[in-house]
C-alpha cells in the first residue's frame, strides 16, 4: 500500500513543479510579421577563414595595397638611377657609377615601397656594357624579373697636370689638380686623385692639363747600379749586417744582385728603401 502512494506521488511531482514555475515566467506575445517588413540576412566571415584567397593578386606592375604609400611611377630616369646606386654598392666603387638603359622602358606604376633588386650581371664586374636581370618586389608581392642591356660609366675624381711635365720629375701635389672623369672608357687606367705616389716618377714628358694615367709612370730606382748599399740578413735567430754594391737598379720592393764586399760573393736582395736591401738566411 505504501509503495503504490510512494509512486503516486512522483507521479505528480511534475505538474506541480510545472504549474509552480509558470508563475515566473512572462507570457510571450508573438506578433505577425508584416509584408512590408525586409528582412536583412548578414554573414559573418570566420576569424579562422580568409573570405579571399592570401595569395595577393599582381596587377601588371603595381601593388594592390598602397594604402599606406604614395604612389610613384618606376620611369627610365629613375630606372637608370637605382641601377647605378646598387651597381656601385654590388662593387664597392668609389665616386659614381651612372648606369644608361639602351632600350625603352615603360614606367611601372608602384608604391614608393617598392624595392629593386640586382640578380646577376653578365659581365659581372664594372665594365662599359654588361647585362643586368632585375627584380621588383613592391609591398611584398612580386612584380616581376627583367632583363636590360645597360652602359656603365664610372666618375672619379683624377689626377690632372698644372703644367709641363718632365720625363724623370717627381710627382709633387703642387704640380697636379683633380677633376672627375669616367675611368671606364676613354680615360681608363687614369690616377685617382689622393693614390699614394711617393715612389713613382714620370716615364714620360706631359704636357700642360694632361690627364695622369698609371702608364705614364715609372718607380724611381732606389737602388742603382754601383753604388754601396747596406744589407741586412735574418732568419734563424741570426741578424747580420754588412756593406755590398748593387749590380743593378731596383725599385722598392724589387729584387736586384749585390756583391759582397769582403767575400766577393753574389746574392739576390730585396730593396727595403734607398740604398738598403735585405736577405731571408
Amino acid at each position: 500500500m505504501l509503495n503504490r502512494f510512494h509512486l503516486l506521488l512522483l507521479s505528480l511531482l511534475p505538474i506541480y513543479l510545472l504549474a509552480d514555475v509558470s508563475r515566473f515566467l512572462d507570457p510571450i506575445s508573438i506578433k505577425p510579421a508584416s509584408s512590408h517588413h525586409k528582412y536583412i540576412i548578414s554573414s559573418k566571415t570566420s576569424a579562422l577563414i580568409s573570405p579571399q584567397s592570401s595569395r595577393q593578386r599582381i596587377y601588371s606592375g603595381f601593388s594592390p595595397d598602397q594604402s599606406n604609400s604614395k604612389e610613384v611611377f618606376l620611369t627610365h630616369e629613375v630606372l637608370e638611377s637605382k641601377l647605378g646606386e646598387l651597381l656601385g654598392y654590388r662593387y664597392q666603387a668609389s665616386g659614381k657609377v651612372v648606369a644608361y638603359v639602351t632600350r625603352q622602358w615603360k614606367p611601372v606604376r608602384l608604391s614608393s615601397n617598392f624595392i629593386l633588386k640586382i640578380r646577376d650581371c653578365m659581365p659581372d664586374n664594372l665594365s662599359p656594357s654588361t647585362f643586368v636581370r632585375f627584380a621588383i618586389w613592391d609591398n611584398g608581392s612580386s612584380i616581376g624579373e627583367f632583363a636590360e642591356p645597360i652602359r656603365m660609366s664610372h666618375f672619379l675624381n683624377c689626377y690632372y697636370t698644372k703644367n709641363l711635365s718632365s720625363r724623370g720629375s717627381k710627382l709633387l701635389s703642387q704640380n697636379l689638380t683633380e677633376r672627375p672623369v669616367d675611368v671606364l672608357k676613354q680615360h681608363a687606367g687614369a690616377v685617382p686623385a689622393g693614390s699614394d705616389l711617393k715612389g713613382y716618377q714620370l716615364g714620360v714628358n706631359l704636357r700642360e692639363n694632361t690627364i695622369l694615367k698609371w702608364n705614364h709612370l715609372t718607380k724611381v730606382a732606389l737602388v742603382k747600379k754601383g753604388e754601396i748599399v747596406d744589407v741586412f740578413a735574418s732568419g734563424n735567430g741570426i741578424y747580420i749586417s754588412m756593406k755590398g754594391m748593387a749590380l743593378e737598379n731596383g725599385v722598392e720592393g724589387g729584387i736586384v744582385k749585390v756583391r759582397n764586399l769582403s767575400s766577393e760573393k753574389e746574392f739576390q736582395a730585396k730593396v727595403l728603401n734607398e740604398k738598403s736591401v735585405k736577405v731571408q738566411l
